[in-house]
């Protein structure tokens, strides 16, 4: 070993000693682990935490008294202490508080799986919660309250886990994360319904399973309810308020809802809307005044939201400023497999005078309404831009079974910079099988007013009225040079005059006449039957191409060629200007097959010959003789051809040469080379 040089040594020591200090420092920080041992709901030196006095401890980081089996001092902020349970005896234990419990100001982990046979739940997307729930909070007499809740998180609070626990029964919130400073985590629980999650347990006058909300320079940011993980599901159901989850007008930013299922039974296949829905139900999800870049659901599997079977809509976004959140990824209006029908009262999305808002890979299906209000996504007064791609509207996962939302499948009402699809991959929708129920029937696509809505590469079809229908209802005729205004200012759209179908292509012409000297993209569909408006729908995007209108307004296309699916051979088309206003489907033409050319061939045919008759002898007569004619026959289309060589036996060919095998060729190789081997060794 070499010789430590003082300098090292020195710096050896001192490293040791701040960790060592460090160490003793974090183990002097220790979180408390508070257990709660009784389902009462008393504060006395008793021998016995219970959930008020556990609470306090945390709070205050004091013990609830001296004698054993109280609850232990919580440690002060930033350390984060836990409350557990272990309360003796087998099945659920519910606490009943008197009164309201204390709301909580110091963060603090509520881990209401700790109890002796609880445990999370352990299925995956696609299934219903297996989760054992045994903690149950019956909050029928917790105070009313504004902005509180059977548990509330209040200043200081930020940064607290409630895990695991069913609560029920409360006048006004399950949960309360009001100024907590945000950060807080809700995962795990089942608010609003019974310990299994197969029935409603809720008050008529309640309002929300979990409210969020920062106010009066209140700071509420960055919670989390639910998670991508499957022991994160909420159940959330049986709120008849302003919504399972709300968002109250406030200053909040930047939360996430992941995961949940809200509206559903803990199966995620039954409805727990309560049986007297009361008017003032809003939604599953409603953000109102003041929320920013919420997310609910990622996108993935795993934080996918099953919001369906509630009183209203499945999700409400009103009231500026409400800009910059995300939808995505969700079941909305279906059960847990996104295959069976579990609508929403109302709306799946409504968006009411907000920003932007994104909205992306959901199923939205399935609002029941016969009245009014049960489109798939209603989109008013918008102001931001609001993008909505790769959804499917009407219909299941898949994109092919019927879930049809009772009214319209997109409704857009004096808004602007609406994006319906686009030009990439996958961001097209597929809008199917909506408009069922409503004044006669209703279209996949109103824009009832607003210009600047493009529609783009999707899947429209089977709806009960137009596929695109620019208001007033019904097919709007083109005029010359497109000088109208009105909803997307009423575009033209093309007309189809050639559409020829061979072997799986379509080679389609016509002409678009609208605002001169102007570059229109034209798209192009298939589909297997036209609408009975002749106007069409759009099944299949096809392609498209870009014509600019001479100083006329005048433009032609074609012959453009395109691949199709088979039995798909009705085709239609839209326009979109450079505003992005999107006309509705032209007519619709059925394509014809390719017909075949003719042409000349000689073919020699015999002219029968005259039958003798019997003349007198010497005089002449005349014997007809055979002569060619000229018959038109088609010429068949060239096949590629690969001679191949036939043995044929014909005194005319060159003779034959034998050829010999590559087994006997190589046995021949082989002893040639032996010979030659033993001609050179004998010369040696």
């Amino acid at each position: 070993m070499g010789t430590i040089r003082p300098v090292e040594f020195r710096r050896s020591v001192t490293f040791l000693a701040a960790a060592a200090g460090l160490f003793f420092a974090v183990r002097s920080a220790t979180a408390s682990v508070i257990t709660v041992n009784s389902a009462a709901d008393t504060v006395a030196n008793d021998g016995q935490c219970t959930l008020r006095e556990a609470l306090t401890a945390a709070n205050t980081n004091t013990a609830s008294g001296a004698a054993a089996g109280e609850c232990a001092a919580g440690q002060a902020s930033p350390t984060v202490d836990t409350i557990v349970f272990n309360i003796p005896g087998v099945g659920v234990h519910t606490v009943t508080p008197a009164s309201s419990l204390p709301a909580i100001t110091e963060a603090v982990i509520i881990n209401g799986f700790s109890q002796p046979g609880a445990s999370a739940n352990a299925n995956g997307p696609g299934l219903g919660s297996n989760a054992v729930l045994l903690i149950e909070i019956n909050a029928t007499s917790v105070g009313n309250g504004a902005d509180t809740g059977a548990l509330t998180v209040s200043t200081g609070g930020g940064g607290t886990t409630i895990e695991g626990l069913v609560i029920n029964r409360y006048v006004v919130n399950g949960i309360a994360l009001v100024n907590s400073g945000g950060g807080n985590v809700v995962a795990g629980n089942y608010i609003g319904v019974n310990t299994t999650g197969s029935t409603a347990s809720t008050i008529v006058s309640s309002s929300s399973g979990i409210e969020i909300r920062g106010f009066n320079a209140g700071v509420e940011n960055g919670d989390r309810i639910g998670g991508t993980a499957p022991a994160d599901r909420n159940v959330i159901a049986g709120n008849n308020g302003f919504g399972q989850i709300a968002f109250p007008s406030g200053a909040q930013s930047g939360h996430q809802v992941l995961g949940n299922f809200i509206g559903t039974n803990a199966a995620g296949t039954a409805s727990l809307a309560i049986a007297a829905c009361a008017s003032s139900a809003q939604a599953g999800i409603r953000i109102d005044a003041g929320t920013t870049s919420t997310t609910i659901g990622n996108g993935t599997a795993g934080g996918r939201n099953v919001i369906s079977g509630n009183c209203a809509r499945g999700l409400s976004l009103g009231n500026s400023p409400v800009t910059g959140n995300t939808i995505s990824g969700n079941f909305i209006g279906t059960d847990v497999t996104g295959t069976l029908a579990l609508g929403n009262q109302a709306e799946g999305i409504e968006l009411f005078t907000v920003g932007s808002t994104t909205i992306t890979g959901n199923v939205i299906s399935a609002a029941i309404n016969t009245a009014s209000n049960a489109e798939g996504i209603d989109v008013t007064g918008v102001t931001g831009i609001t993008v909505i791609q790769g959804n499917k509207i009407g219909t299941d996962v898949t994109g092919t079974l019927n879930l049809g939302n009772q009214g319209i499948g997109i409704v857009v009402n004096g808004s602007s910079n609406v994006l319906i699809g686009g030009t990439g991959a996958g961001q097209g929708n597929v809008i199917a099988f909506n408009g069922c129920c409503q004044l006669g029937g209703q279209p996949g696509i109103l824009i009832n007013s607003g210009t600047g809505n493009a529609i783009l590469g999707n899947s429209i079809f089977s709806n009960n009225q137009l596929g695109i229908d620019l208001a007033p209802f019904g097919v709007t005729a083109n005029d010359p040079g497109d000088p109208d205004t009105g909803a997307n200012n009423l575009q033209n759209f093309p007309v189809i005059t050639s559409a020829i179908v061979s072997a799986g292509n379509v080679t389609i012409s016509g002409t678009l006449n609208s605002t001169a000297s102007t570059t229109f993209r034209l798209e192009f569909f298939a589909n297997v039957a036209c609408d009975s408006s002749g106007n069409g729908e759009g099944q299949t995007f096809i392609g498209f191409t870009n014509v600019t209108t001479n100083g006329s307004g005048n433009g032609s296309f074609g012959p453009l060629a395109f691949a199709v699916p088979g039995a798909q051979s009705v085709i239609t088309s839209t326009a979109t200007d450079p505003g992005n206003n999107t006309s509705e489907f032209s007519a619709c033409l059925a394509g014809v097959a390719a017909t075949p050319t003719p042409t000349s061939t000689s073919t020699a045919t015999n002219t029968p010959t005259a039958t003798p008759t019997n003349t007198p002898a010497g005089v002449a007569t005349s014997t007809p003789t055979a002569t060619p004619t000229t018959i038109s026959s088609p010429t068949p289309t060239p096949v590629p051809f690969t001679p191949t060589q036939t043995p044929t036996s014909s005194s005319s060919q060159a003779p034959s040469i034998p050829t010999l095998d590559a087994k006997t060729m190589g046995l021949l190789a082989l002893l040639l080379a032996g010979l030659g081997a033993f001609a050179v060794r004998k010369m040696n």
